[in-house]
């Protein structure tokens, strides 16, 4: 039996693989990345990874430490090639409010359990304009880099520990929303 640090790695282990070939993809401006989503995803992703740490989590936040230094990548190198989406609409601002929103509520209320929930809802806020944008232009995104994460997001479920809310809430969000932006991808194919 896989052990679940075997697991965590793993996760860890796609997302970079995911990101290596986002960041390729940027580089050839086959992706265009919405910048204040990465941005967002970038803080809110630490605080998740802190909140679960503090709640006692270990391994299962792996993925999450992972994520905050691959979306603050992909960020700034799409801004640097001149690829990154700034906004599609002032809907974009909004909902970067709102998780701005999320990152306040978290320093503020400094509860594990109110901390991931307000992490999740900030990173889904975040996450909208990205959903958004590839609904909209499924040609905007790549497909290897989505399986890589919706493959990091089963691994990542795999590696909790304990099947208690606070340990299971983020990766089993992180999964749902990659599994739906990788649909959304697969279209551009039946468009």
């Amino acid at each position: 039996m896989i052990s679940k640090e075997v697991f965590g790695l793993l996760a860890s282990l796609f997302v970079l693989l995911g990101t290596i070939q986002y960041i390729i993809d940027i580089h050839y401006k086959q992706a265009k990345p919405h910048v204040l989503s990465w941005l967002g995803w970038s803080f809110i992703t630490a605080l998740g990874a802190s909140a679960m740490m503090a709640d006692g989590a270990t391994w299962a936040s792996a993925i999450l430490w992972a994520n905050t230094i691959c979306c603050f990548i992909i960020a700034i190198y799409s801004i640097f090639r001149k690829v990154g989406v700034w906004s599609t609409g002032v809907q974009d601002y909004i909902l970067f409010g709102l998780g701005i929103i999320g990152l306040v509520l978290w320093q503020i209320l400094d509860l594990p359990i109110f901390a991931l929930i307000c992490a999740i809802a900030a990173d889904l806020f975040f996450g909208l304009p990205t959903i958004i944008k590839t609904y909209k232009d499924p040609s905007s995104e790549t497909k290897l880099v989505w399986l890589a994460a919706v493959i990091s997001g089963v691994c990542g479920l795999l590696a909790v520990a304990n099947f208690s809310f606070n340990e299971l809430a983020y990766p089993f969000y992180l999964f749902l929303y990659d599994t739906t932006l990788m649909i959304l991808v697969l279209r551009k194919n039946r468009i």
